[in-house]
């Protein structure tokens, strides 16, 4: 019989962690567009300050797509700038989604998202932006820091991935009152 409790217990254990893909994908693109707005909201008030202007990161970004003339274009730069930043944050919160679960630790969850947003900014420092957008390149040399302290916001936001997932899943859990009981890590 005990053999037979412990079988429940570990299946209501694995139960509690899944999370279906659809949630997980709701939950990756939120933590994506949260993650986004924390960096590009630090860039931009960066920038602002620094007297570069509060739309240069969203412009550096256009330039991608229009070059050197992005700085000039206006709105269509930025919407596009925006667009970048938005689209690779959803695909990488996603991603970081499907490769955690409910049960994360909150600081192990911030500990690893921070490595990945290390990671992304030595990538885009030696290779993205070097050969693919070397007008961003050339602003961001002008702010070298803060471009790093945006990747590490950018990271603490994949890091808060398992609160999502845990907001997004509740819904399926909240009727089993024994699981709702459960302590989650923090």
């Amino acid at each position: 019989m005990a053999k037979q409790s412990d079988t429940a217990s570990v299946d209501a254990s694995a139960s509690a962690d899944r999370v279906s893909w659809g949630r997980r994908l709701a939950a990756g693109i939120a933590d994506g567009i949260l993650s986004a707005i924390l960096m590009m909201g630090f860039m931009m008030a960066y920038s602002s300050v620094t007297g570069a202007g509060v739309t240069m990161p969203l412009k550096t970004l256009g330039a991608l797509i229009y070059g050197v003339e992005a700085l000039v274009f206006g709105s269509m730069a930025m919407l596009v700038g925006a667009g970048i930043q938005l689209g690779f944050s959803i695909v990488l919160g996603i991603l970081f989604a499907l490769f955690t679960s409910r049960r994360t630790s909150i600081v192990a969850a911030l500990f690893a998202g921070m490595v990945v947003g290390i990671v992304i900014w030595v990538a885009m420092e030696l290779v993205v932006l070097p050969y693919m957008n070397p007008t961003m390149a050339a602003r961001i040399a002008l702010m070298p820091l803060a471009y790093f302290i945006a990747h590490l916001l950018y990271g603490i936001g994949l890091g808060l991935t398992p609160i999502f997932l845990r907001a997004f899943s509740r819904k399926r859990h909240d009727h089993h009152p024994e699981r709702a009981a459960e302590a989650l890590p923090i």
